[in-house]
């Protein structure tokens, strides 16, 4: 008798642990799967139940084959006994349309035979989303850190407000440091995808050679020197979220050409494979650069141009929102100081009238980082005075025709700068006298110029630029 009772508090233990351990495999986010040699299914949890459509009561104790109406990948670990990790699979079929990452691990019998296969697998959502979190594509920025009551930069937020609440492609159009992302994220984060991912790419800092497998993923084995299991486009990280390509005008034509496709199809296909991936982006493009004018240089799709181009924004520069000079250098003073474990400096009305005369060809950039010098290279309570070579324009330029001394030897590249940059002033800017006047065609010279970083805006903004 007292055996038998020891027997049967085992038992009620053992039952106990067996409850226990199901509960915790049911309540994983994973799913899982164990066969047995002859490719029985010895134990499904609930996830793996849900995404396969099975039922783990009438599913256990049958052949995994009969279950499902695909061709399961982990049955060639019965022949090979290898197993996998973290393989990418797409699994479609009539009852099935699964994105996972599976792994496979092969349990080996004394015999040196594959006993079992304990199978785990995830979704790609949820990889997506780990990964995004880990590459730091993250939306900070909300409408309240737009700083400044001035008109224009009022009824730019209105507008990207509006946009927030649709679901249509946005176009952002102002010059360098206007603030083009802080807006991208700000529509991201009022929009009904904030809880997607918020994917940035810098369309002119991807290698020309890289920038395709980059956008839309490649399978494994499309090239030489591609990872072996493949990568996942920007198209498909952002997938449920929002896609902000920055600098789109430096986009190569050929790539722009494939980017419509997606935008069309709501489809990316990867570089090597055959089957298409449905994506679901909302797509807020950038450009410093009049989009209008490369389109009629032929050196923007004019497809593209008018599928990006729904929702327009145009971002005033700082020199035209003088307004908010002020308190842009007060915030920024008020935030860069806290970040130094120091009370924020004050400015003087000298000071204020320095930096209200100022063009600003950098916009809030150039703003925020002579802020940043002040506080690191002031110790006293107020500002007096802002070095006056703080305030010139530090970025560097061709010297302009016509200045460079007698004995001074330029190259090619920048006597050509020079050249179109005297012709664009003595036209006033006008593209079709310019590209007479210097002999070759319009989209001849929209190339150069943009090979040389010149732009009509900027040659404007310049205190002895020609008026338009």
């Amino acid at each position: 008798l007292g055996r038998t009772l020891e027997l049967l508090r085992q038992t009620r233990n053992l039952q106990h642990l067996v409850r226990e351990q199901e509960a915790i495999i049911d309540h994983i986010s994973d799913g899982l799967i164990v066969l047995d040699a002859e490719g029985m299914l010895r134990y499904i949890n609930a996830p793996g139940a849900r995404m396969l459509g099975l039922d783990p009561r009438h599913s256990t104790g049958r052949r995994f084959r009969d279950l499902v109406d695909f061709e399961p990948k982990l049955m060639k670990v019965f022949e090979t006994g290898q197993g996998y990790v973290d393989r990418e699979l797409q699994l479609r079929s009539d009852k099935v349309d699964l994105h996972v990452i599976d792994t496979a691990v092969p349990i080996i019998a004394e015999d040196g035979s594959v006993a079992s296969i304990v199978n785990t697998f995830h979704e790609m959502a949820r990889a997506k989303r780990l990964s995004n979190r880990l590459a730091g594509d993250l939306a900070r920025y909300r409408f309240a850190d737009v700083v400044g009551p001035s008109r224009r930069i009022r009824e730019a937020v209105a507008i990207a407000r509006r946009a927030a609440r649709s679901a249509s492609n946005v176009l952002l159009l102002g010059e360098s440091g206007t603030g083009k992302e802080v807006f991208a994220q700000s529509i991201h984060n009022e929009s009904r995808r904030a809880a997607g991912p918020f994917v940035a790419v810098n369309c002119a800092a991807l290698p020309r050679d890289l920038i395709e497998s980059e956008m839309f993923g490649y399978s494994p084995g499309s090239f030489t020197g591609a990872d072996k299991a493949g990568r996942l486009g920007r198209f498909e990280l952002a997938s449920g979220g929002t896609l902000f390509l920055d600098e789109i005008s430096e986009m190569p034509l050929d790539v722009q050409a494939k980017l419509l496709r997606v935008l069309q199809e709501k489809q990316v296909t990867r570089i090597g494979a055959t089957a298409s991936t449905a994506v679901d982006v909302r797509v807020i493009a950038a450009a410093n650069r009049d989009l209008g004018e490369l389109v009629a240089a032929r050196l923007f799709r004019e497809d593209l141009y008018y599928r990006l181009n729904v929702i327009r924004i145009d971002l005033p520069a700082l020199r035209d929102r003088r307004d908010d000079i002020v308190e842009l250098a007060t915030e920024s003073l008020r935030r860069l100081a806290a970040l130094a474990h120091r009370p924020p400096p004050r400015l003087s009305p000298a000071a204020l009238r320095q930096l209200e005369g100022f063009d600003w060809p950098g916009n809030v950039r150039q703003l925020q980082n002579i802020m940043e010098r002040l506080v690191n290279m002031t110790d006293g309570e107020t500002i007096d005075h802002v070095p006056d070579d703080w305030l010139a324009d530090a970025r560097s330029r061709p010297r302009r025709a016509g200045t460079a001394p007698a004995d001074t030897v330029l190259s090619l590249e920048a006597a050509e700068c020079q050249a179109i940059e005297a012709a664009l002033r003595a036209c006033a800017c006008n593209i079709t006298k310019t590209a007479t006047l210097l002999g070759i065609a319009r989209p001849t010279l929209y190339a150069k110029m943009a090979r040389h970083g010149l732009t009509i805006e900027t040659l404007l903004a310049r205190k002895d630029g020609v008026a338009s």
